[in-house]
């Protein structure tokens, strides 16, 4: 019997739950512009909308412009949560992203007229919410499984995972330690069944722009990013963090920026080049862009590959608001005032 046999299984979903949606897709799909247009539409039945992010990599703060994280002002004040909410040097478990998540839903859940608004392109972590995994306890058997199976031998890890559940591995990239290590954690701690009740109903509607269009959307965001400050971003967090070193000496605990997509490859070239990230230009910087968008590519290409396993309704970009805020079937209400900036950060 596995150690975490005796977690207990928490009661079963409570029936007659409230509607609530869940946004994914790939990077680049258009989420965050959607999820706006919900709120407008949702506010405009009287409702609160409240988006909740489940974006691994928008969680910490400092990374900002290369996460696409959305900035204060293009909020249109709608409450937004589960930004920021850690600092980049160490890696936020999946256990404490689903205990947070937990608790903003009890939240909402207590004011009648919230709609909590899930968006993001982290299939783990919006699958942890609306299924409602309990991982509390499991810390214990990740360190276990990293000191079994340190990031030197992440090979080892996925032969395991994929002798245990085949269909996962499938669904990781091989390279992807953390991803494979999450993966081993679900299905170690699955044999105890333990789940939550989620107070509301979730259904996940997803975006996919299709192979040609997401590439394009892609590059174009990346460039966009460059000329926004993304250099300057990536330096300020290795003045702050030391980030060029820690490329240098592989193998030692890793800060998040040199797990991240569009910030690793900029780091690894100052670190091989020993050109300051601020100063990178000409061969430098079109390699570090090159590598960079080969990597969110095929990243993207994996993420695309959740939207059947959530069990995602396809929807049109153009009409996706409209289509999902109609099947919400509200009763509508008298128009509310739009949330102010005091609601968004929690004053009242």
């Amino acid at each position: 019997m596995h150690r975490y046999a005796n977690l207990r299984r928490r009661p079963e979903r409570p029936p007659g739950r409230r509607r609530a949606v869940a946004i994914y897709g790939p990077t680049s799909s258009g989420k965050t512009a959607v999820s706006l247009e919900v709120c407008e539409a949702a506010a405009g039945r009287g409702l609160r909308p409240v988006v909740l992010n489940a974006d691994s990599r928008q969680v910490y703060a400092g990374l900002d412009i290369g996460t696409s994280k959305i900035k204060p002002a293009q909020m249109r004040g709608f409450e937004h949560r589960l930004l920021d909410v850690a600092e980049p040097a160490s890696r936020l478990s999946l256990e404490a992203y689903a205990q947070m998540a937990r608790d903003e839903l009890a939240s909402l859940a207590a004011a009648e007229d919230a709609l909590p608004v899930l968006v993001g392109g982290t299939g783990v972590y919006l699958q942890c919410v609306l299924d409602g995994w309990d991982l509390a306890g499991t810390g214990t058997l990740r360190r276990s499984l990293e000191r079994d199976f340190p990031r030197s031998d992440v090979t080892g890890a996925y032969h395991l995972l994929a002798r245990l559940a085949p269909e996962a591995a499938r669904r990781v990239h091989p390279g992807n330690y953390e991803a494979i290590l999450n993966a081993l954690v679900r299905r170690l701690a699955s044999e105890a069944g333990n789940q939550v009740a989620v107070p509301f109903a979730f259904t996940v509607y997803g975006l996919d722009r299709g192979d040609t269009q997401t590439g394009r959307r892609i590059e174009t965001a990346l460039d966009a990013q460059i000329r926004d400050g993304l250099l300057a971003e990536i330096a300020e967090l290795d003045r702050r963090y030391r980030l060029v070193e820690q490329a240098r000496r592989p193998g030692r605990p890793r800060n998040m920026a040199l797990d991240t997509h569009g910030y690793r490859e900029f780091i690894r070239v100052a670190a091989s080049t020993g050109r300051a990230i601020a100063d990178l230009d000409g061969v430098g910087l079109a390699a570090a862009r090159a590598e960079a968008l080969s990597h969110i590519w095929a990243y993207s290409r994996r993420q695309r590959s959740w939207l059947r396993k959530l069990g995602a309704t396809r929807v049109d970009h153009r009409s996706a608001a409209k289509t999902i805020v109609s099947r919400l079937q509200v009763r509508p209400l008298r128009r509310r005032c739009r949330p102010g900036l005091d609601r968004r950060f929690g004053r009242a």
